[in-house]
């Protein structure tokens, strides 16, 4: 919903910036005039292209502070406090028992089960799941600490999103809600929040790319190999890490400290958190154990899951560049509503620096204010149509590289 409010919005912007549709009804105030009438002398401009326009902004302005709030809280400082809570019991886990699925019951017949069940998998099966638990907390942690920074620089776009609301409606020419340079306060702080969210842009695709090249890698590496094979080359640690774990061995792992729900309980049980702690490492333990005592001879990665890898490979890849193609749209829109804020500190044209004249490229004042928030609004109509049909080309994408990757095997 969002990206299509957000390609409506622009699209009229884009109209208004180019005058299209001039001698229409879209550019006649009376035509407003007959549903509401606008107090006078400067609401009462407002046409209904302007209308369509601060309606969609007006959307934008509760959906980003939404967004925001909800970035910051339940995706961001709410997972950290129940990350930190299952960490903590992890740590307790592992003091008092050395290995998380060691911590059952203290009775007889599971004092019996352990002596029994002394085979050589036990231990490193143990050792490798007590890593891939750690690891996946960290990235968690992680992930969390970036939807809380980006939930910051949502919510601040959010909030300008109502000085422009404002500004179609003619508000902030009439004076109210600060007049202009609070709408010019309202664009910079705007400008101001793209920055980190154009670096996590870059972030994110070069992310992307780098989990291509690792599941490409490991595809090579252990397709179609015997698990002596594999045994003599790596250790169990190595063969058996965080990565090949969610890569290959189980792809749809989402542990409970991952699911979205969770998150929106801060505090964690003690009780509880053991016992979830313990359910699930009994399961990553079990998975390994059963890869163990996989017959030598036997194959670890077989066909189906080879071409599964190549085409998670392509598609992250895929993925990749899309965010690559969202920077630069984003960039553009980002330096072409800068020109806006610049020509307005900077009004006075024969007295501008040097720099201020080279970021306008030359242009004037007036010709940079409105190429620039023509860009802006042309880039940010191109992106929710990047939306909506990068699904369709990367899935044809993906089909084609799977038929080609079953016609070689």
């Amino acid at each position: 919903m969002d990206a299509i409010v957000q390609f409506i919005r622009n699209f009229l912007c884009c109209i208004k910036d180019l005058g299209l549709f001039s001698s229409s009804f879209l550019y006649d105030p009376s035509f407003t005039a007959r549903f509401y009438k606008f107090p006078s002398p400067f609401m009462s401009k407002t046409t209904p292209l302007e209308v369509l326009i601060s309606i969609s902004q007006l959307y934008a302005a509760i959906s980003c502070t939404l967004s925001g709030v909800k970035l910051i809280y339940s995706e961001g400082v709410a997972k950290l406090m129940r990350l930190s809570a299952v960490a903590d019991v992890f740590s307790k886990l592992l003091d008092e028992s050395g290995s998380v699925g060691a911590k059952e019951e203290n009775n007889t017949k599971t004092l019996i089960k352990q002596e029994k069940d002394k085979e050589i998998s036990k231990r490193p099966a143990k050792q490798v799941t007590k890593q891939i638990i750690s690891s996946s907390l960290l990235q968690e942690a992680d992930v969390a600490m970036q939807n809380t920074f980006s939930g910051i620089c949502v919510l601040t776009i959010g909030i300008s999103f109502f000085w422009l609301f404002g500004n179609s409606l003619h508000i902030t020419e009439a004076g109210w809600i600060g007049g202009l340079p609070a709408l010019i306060h309202a664009l910079t702080a705007a400008e101001l929040a793209l920055v980190p969210l154009l670096y996590l842009m870059l972030k994110t695709a070069s992310k992307s790319l780098k989990m291509s090249d690792k599941i490409a890698s490991i595809n090579v590496k252990y397709a179609d190999k015997k698990m002596k094979e594999l045994r003599e080359k790596e250790s169990v640690e190595v063969l058996f890490n965080h990565d090949n774990y969610t890569t290959w061995i189980n792809p749809t792992w989402s542990p409970f400290w991952t699911k979205p729900g969770m998150a929106h309980s801060a505090a964690l049980d003690i009780m509880a958190g053991e016992k979830l702690l313990v359910k699930e490492s009994e399961k990553i333990e079990k998975q390994i154990s059963d890869k163990l005592k996989t017959e030598e001879n036997m194959v670890l990665l077989d066909h189906d899951q080879s071409r599964a890898l190549a085409v998670a490979a392509h598609t992250h890849r895929m993925e990749g560049y899309r965010e690559y193609l969202y920077f630069v749209l984003n960039f553009i829109a980002f330096y072409g509503y800068m020109l806006g804020v610049l020509t307005y500190y900077f009004d006075n044209e024969k007295d501008q620096h040097y720099i201020v004249q080279q970021l306008k490229l030359g242009y004037t004042n007036m010709e940079a204010d409105w190429g620039g928030n023509f860009a802006g609004d042309l880039m940010w109509t191109i992106e929710p149509i990047v939306i909506f049909a990068s699904p369709f080309v990367m899935k044809r994408y993906v089909n084609r590289v799977s038929v080609k990757k079953m016609k070689k095997d």
